[in-house]
Parts: structure tokens; C-alpha cells; sequence
């Protein structure tokens, strides 16, 4: 009895840990889909990127918590699959998390931060838990856009 217990504990611990492992890699891949994006949009241009960015089936860019969104410098989204009522919406830029954090503020300071790209940081509702949990979203600019995709890391 106390080897099958041990035996149950060691299987929750190693999904435990390949749940972490997980979350871990989630924030590399949101920057690894930013570069990728932005390669796309310079191969096959606005239209056509956008148009895929969109396509909630194409797991190249829209697979689970991961998916592309592109802004104007001031915030505007152009592309978002996972809600397209957000694009071209004017009051976005003023949208606040749970802490007052103006989250579209955050992403364009990141983005206009260098070259290289950098994080935004703010609190959202995660899709798994529906609780309230830090969000990172990386954030790259090219050109007049910014290219974004968001991760929840791990805690």
C-alpha cells in the first residue's frame, strides 16, 4: 500500500514538474512567434500576414494562450484572432488592469523601449484558471507596428 501511494505521489510530482517545464518554455515561445511574425509580415506583407494572424486555425499562429497581435505605435490594434472586436477600437489605449496598470501604455513603452524588444508587464485573467495572474507580453516594434504575443509565466 505505501509503494502504490509513493507510486501515485512520484506521478503528480512529475506532472507537476512537466506543468512547469511548460509554463517555463511559454514566455520564450511568445518571443520565438514576435520573431517569427514579424519575418512573415516581411516576406508575404501586410494583407496577406494579417489575414493570417487572424485565422484562429493556424496553429503557426494562434495555438492555445499563444497568438500574434500587431498595433500602431499608439496602441491601435490591427490584428488580434482572439478577439477582433479590439481592432481599430480608439478608447483601447486607456484599457487598466486590476491595478490600475494601463496595459496598452505599457506595451507601447515597451515596444518603443529599442529594437531588440522588450516586456510588458500587467495583471490578466488566465484562460486555464480564470484567475487574475501576472501577464508578460513581449513586445518588438518594425517599422510603424509593434509586434506583440503575451505568456502567463510561471509563478
Amino acid at each position: 500500500m505505501k509503494f502504490a501511494k509513493l507510486a501515485v505521489l512520484a506521478a503528480f510530482a512529475v506532472g507537476m514538474g512537466a506543468s512547469q517545464a511548460q509554463a517555463a518554455d511559454e514566455c520564450p515561445a511568445a518571443q520565438a512567434l514576435v520573431d517569427k511574425a514579424i519575418a512573415h509580415y516581411k516576406a508575404v506583407g501586410q494583407e496577406k500576414s494579417y489575414a493570417d494572424f487572424m485565422n484562429k486555425d493556424n496553429k503557426d499562429w494562434v495555438n492555445g494562450e499563444l497568438y500574434v497581435i500587431v498595433s500602431t505605435m499608439d496602441g491601435i490594434f490591427k490584428a488580434h484572432a482572439i478577439n477582433p472586436k479590439l481592432i481599430d477600437n480608439q478608447q483601447l489605449p486607456m484599457l487598466k488592469d486590476t491595478n490600475g496598470v494601463l496595459i496598452i501604455q505599457e506595451m507601447i513603452k515597451a515596444g518603443k523601449s529599442g529594437p531588440g524588444g522588450a516586456w510588458a508587464k500587467y495583471t490578466w485573467t488566465h484562460p486555464e484558471t480564470k484567475k487574475l495572474a501576472p501577464k508578460h507580453t513581449w513586445v518588438k516594434p518594425n517599422g510603424d507596428l509593434l509586434f506583440m504575443a503575451g505568456c502567463y509565466p510561471p509563478a
